[in-house]
């Protein structure tokens, strides 16, 4: 279960990364403990030719895309909005996207799909864990989960990304953070 780090975060890194270990280590204590799930800090939204995608640095000038992997139970990554609002202490628009495979983490009998259950569990733990963080939205649908980026959906590779047992979602929140405090 991989949990993507930067090795000196700052600023909104440092913040987002605190969210990022918070969220894998209270998820892999209430999803099954057989689950895959790939945590990643904050992405880019980076510009290809048919349009802007989200990525992850690596390091040594290479990114990585960060969509559905079946392999997968969960994958996770932040957003940060490229407009920054700075009066006293920042404000930055962040939203926490997740693809996850239900059956994997709600197992047993699938009566019904437990989408809201997933999603249940994440708010939960931002809600009440995560301080200086207000959630402003709930979003669900390919289309609202990756609206900032259009290139996504290039070769109709995402088209089963919200069909059963798959499910993707995400939530948008402001962050107030001292940049000189982190």
């Amino acid at each position: 279960m991989p949990l993507f780090l930067k090795n000196n975060p700052v600023g909104i890194d440092l913040v987002i990364q605190g969210m990022q270990k918070k969220l894998f280590d209270k998820l892999t204590g209430t999803w099954p403990a057989s689950i895959k799930y790939n945590a990643y800090g904050r992405c880019y939204r980076n510009k290809k030719d048919n349009g802007y995608i989200a990525e992850f640095y690596e390091g040594g000038n290479e990114y990585k895309e960060v969509y559905w992997d079946d392999t997968l139970s969960a994958l996770s990554f932040f957003g940060v909005d490229p407009i920054t609002e700075i009066d006293t202490d920042p404000v930055a628009n962040v939203h926490l996207v997740f693809f996850v495979n239900i059956a994997d983490l709600k197992p047993g009998l699938q009566v019904e799909r437990q989408d809201e259950e997933v999603r249940l569990d994440v708010y939960r733990i931002i809600e009440r864990n995560i301080r200086g963080l207000v959630v402003n939205a709930q979003k669900t649908g390919i289309e609202n989960v990756l609206r900032e980026y259009p290139g996504s959906f290039r070769d109709d590779r995402l088209k089963v990304v919200d069909m059963h047992p798959v499910h993707c979602f995400r939530y948008d929140f402001q962050v107030s953070y001292n940049p000189f405090r982190c």
